[in-house]
């Protein structure tokens, strides 16, 4: 499992962007599920190849439960950074084994729907048109009216629209602006909300990006949040890494032109290093000159 995916996996466990996920994608930002109203679920499940036992793993799970305690959904998410054509096998092999282990549960007699989300990270390449089961079977004419189809539901995560990413309330608002602004080739900006899973929001967008400024700030930016009531917005982690990147860039400026200066010295061209320090000019002429 790779890191992008086990920190993927941790954010939307916790319950309030795991029901903010399903209720924008699913129900069009209305609050359908509250996030006490979940719990989690086993993520793994059994089957059979050529005799022996195997795991497949969902990357999250969870129950829909009413106040009764009596299930009303179970609900799974798959994070997806490239287009898989087997993706409705898979789900479709998932679905199967949560619907299977109500069979196999005596304690409880209700009957549940299960219902499967796939987020797809990309944004480089939108996912490819044939998504459903029926698309990747090679079926014969007589036989296609009689085969069950399997339409997974999929999410562009970096498509999405405007009024779809105002709907996030949790801080999964985040994730999908900044792939929409990847895919725009546009600056990230960050919005003004509080966020709730700092630590989270921060590897993630480190693995990301692939930018470790977002680890680097981390205990500067956690600091701070124990200090303020107020909390940390994903604009003032920008701002703070942007300014960090600044002052890093002023050093590491000063540091080359006190290097030219020190080969200049040595070279008995003190005359030039004085006449830098007056024309910018020159000095830049210098730098390309010596530290090629």
């Amino acid at each position: 499992m790779g890191e992008k995916d086990t920190i993927q996996k941790t954010l939307e466990s916790y319950n309030d962007v795991f029901a903010d996920i399903v209720n924008v994608l699913l129900f069009n930002g209305k609050r359908v599920i509250a996030e006490d109203s979940l719990t989690d679920a086993q993520p793994f499940s059994m089957y059979k190849m050529d005799g022996d036992a195997r795991n497949q793993d969902r990357d999250v799970a969870k129950y829909w439960q009413n106040n009764e305690c009596i299930r009303i959904g179970f609900y799974g998410i798959e994070n997806q950074s490239v287009p898989d054509k087997d993706m409705a096998l898979r789900l479709f092999g998932y679905d199967g084994a949560a619907y299977r282990a109500q069979l196999s549960d005596k304690k409880r007699t209700e009957r549940y729907p299960v219902v499967s989300l796939v987020l797809y990270f990309g944004t480089d390449r939108r996912w490819p048109e044939k998504r459903n089961l029926k698309d990747r079977l090679e079926i014969k004419e007589e036989l296609a009216p009689f085969v069950n189809d399997y339409k997974p539901n999929l999410f562009e995560l970096a498509w999405l629209t405007d009024e779809q990413i105002a709907m996030f309330k949790s801080d999964f608002h985040e994730v999908v602006e900044y792939l929409r602004a990847k895919r725009l080739r546009i600056r990230y900006e960050g919005s003004q909300k509080q966020l709730d899973h700092i630590e989270e929001i921060l590897e993630l967008f480190r693995v990301m990006s692939g930018d470790n400024s977002f680890h680097d700030i981390q205990e500067e930016i956690l600091t701070e949040a124990r200090k303020t009531t107020g909390g940390v917005k994903m604009c003032d982690v920008i701002q703070a890494i942007k300014t960090e990147g600044r002052v890093e860039g002023r050093k590491e400026a000063m540091d080359k032109i006190l290097s030219l200066f020190a080969k200049l010295y040595a070279l008995g061209k003190g005359d030039e290093v004085q006449k830098a320090t007056n024309d910018r000019e020159y000095l830049k002429k210098l730098m390309d000159e010596y530290q090629k």
